[in-house]
C-alpha cells in the first residue's frame, strides 16, 4: 500500500531535436531500483523524496533519425514546480554543494572559466555592437555568479532562472521566465551553461531565444557530454542522464544539430587564457592546433 501520492509524468511522443516520432529504447528501469534509488537519496532535496517515486519508471530513448538521446518520461509541470519550489530549497542546495569538494577551488575554476568567456564575448561581439555596451542574457543563470563577473567588465547583464531560491539569493535581477522580462532591447549574446539538458522542450526554448538576440549575435551552449552513455549503471552515468534532472543527453553532434535547426551557425570560439602558467597555455593551444580543442560540448554559435 502506497503511503504517499505518486509523482506524475508526461510522455514525450516526438524527438526533442528533429521532432521525429521514430525512436528506439536504449534502457529503462524503475526509480526504486538500485543503484538509482541510492543516487536520488543523495540529491539536494531536503527531505527524502523517494516515496513519491515508488511506482515510477524511466525510459531512455534514441531518435532513429537524428541520434538525439532523451528521457521519454518527464515530470509534469505541476510536479516539476513542486521539485523546484519545495524540494530544492536554498538550504538543500547549499548542503549538497558542500559535499562536492573544496569550495574555494570550485569557485576559482568557475571564475577562471567565466573570465575566459567574457574575454571571448567582448572580442566576438565588437562587429555587431560598435561602441555599445555588451547586452547579455544568462538563461538558467543559477545564483547569477556569471552575471557578477560580467558586471565587473562593464556588461549589461540580466538572468532567467526558474529556481526561486536561487533568484531570491542573487544580487542581480533574475526573472522566472523569458516572458516575465517584458520589453527589452535585443541581446548581443545569450548563454546557457548546463541548461539544455534540463529543459522539457529545448528546441522551443532555442527558438524563443533566437527572437531576442540581434542578427549575428552569439549563443553559447554548454552541456554534459553524454557520448557513449546509454544506461544508469554507475554514478558517472547518473550524473549524465539523471532521469529527473538531466532529461536530455547531448553529444557535440546533437548539440550542434539542435542549434542549427533553430537558426544558429557553429563558430570557432577562439582562445582565451586566464592563468600565469605558460605550460597550461601551451598545452591548450596545441590541442587547438591538432583539432582536439573543439571536441567538447561547450560550443559558440552566431545567429544567422
Amino acid at each position: 500500500m502506497l503511503t504517499q501520492s505518486q509523482a506524475e509524468f508526461d510522455e514525450r511522443t516526438h524527438c526533442i531535436n528533429c521532432q521525429s516520432i521514430r525512436f528506439s529504447e536504449l534502457s529503462h528501469g524503475r526509480f526504486s531500483d538500485k543503484p538509482l534509488t541510492d543516487f536520488i537519496a543523495a540529491d539536494p532535496s531536503g527531505d527524502d523524496i523517494r516515496p513519491y517515486f515508488e511506482t515510477a519508471e524511466w525510459s531512455l530513448v534514441k531518435c532513429d533519425d537524428c541520434s538525439q538521446v532523451f528521457h521519454r518520461r518527464i515530470l509534469t509541470d505541476a510536479w516539476n514546480k513542486k521539485r523546484f519550489d519545495e524540494w530544492m530549497s536554498a538550504d538543500a542546495i547549499a548542503e549538497f554543494e558542500s559535499r562536492l569538494g573544496p569550495k574555494h577551488r570550485r569557485r576559482f575554476e568557475a571564475a577562471r572559466s567565466y573570465v575566459e568567456h567574457v574575454l571571448r564575448i567582448e572580442q566576438l561581439t565588437r562587429s555587431i555592437r560598435g561602441d555599445d555596451v555588451v547586452r547579455l542574457l544568462d538563461f538558467g543563470c543559477g545564483w547569477g555568479k556569471f552575471l557578477e563577473v560580467c558586471a565587473l567588465f562593464g556588461f549589461d547583464g540580466v538572468g532567467v532562472d526558474r529556481s526561486n531560491p536561487r533568484a531570491q539569493g542573487a544580487s542581480f535581477r533574475i526573472y522566472p521566465s523569458l516572458e516575465a522580462m517584458g520589453e527589452h532591447p535585443k541581446f548581443h549574446v545569450i548563454t546557457l551553461f548546463e541548461v539544455l539538458e534540463h529543459l522539457d522542450e529545448p528546441s522551443e526554448t532555442l527558438s524563443a531565444l533566437a527572437k531576442v538576440i540581434v542578427p549575428g549575435g552569439l549563443l553559447i551552449l554548454e552541456t554534459p557530454d553524454c557520448t557513449g552513455v546509454t544506461d544508469i549503471k554507475a554514478h558517472y552515468d547518473y550524473l549524465k542522464i539523471h532521469p529527473l534532472e538531466h532529461i536530455n543527453a547531448f553529444t557535440r553532434i546533437t548539440l550542434k544539430s539542435i542549434a542549427e535547426r533553430n537558426g544558429f551557425t557553429l563558430l570557432k570560439k577562439g582562445s582565451a587564457h586566464v592563468t600565469p602558467d605558460i605550460v597550461r597555455v601551451a598545452k591548450r593551444e596545441i590541442k587547438h592546433l591538432i583539432g582536439r580543442g573543439d571536441s567538447s560540448t561547450q560550443l559558440y554559435f552566431r545567429r544567422t
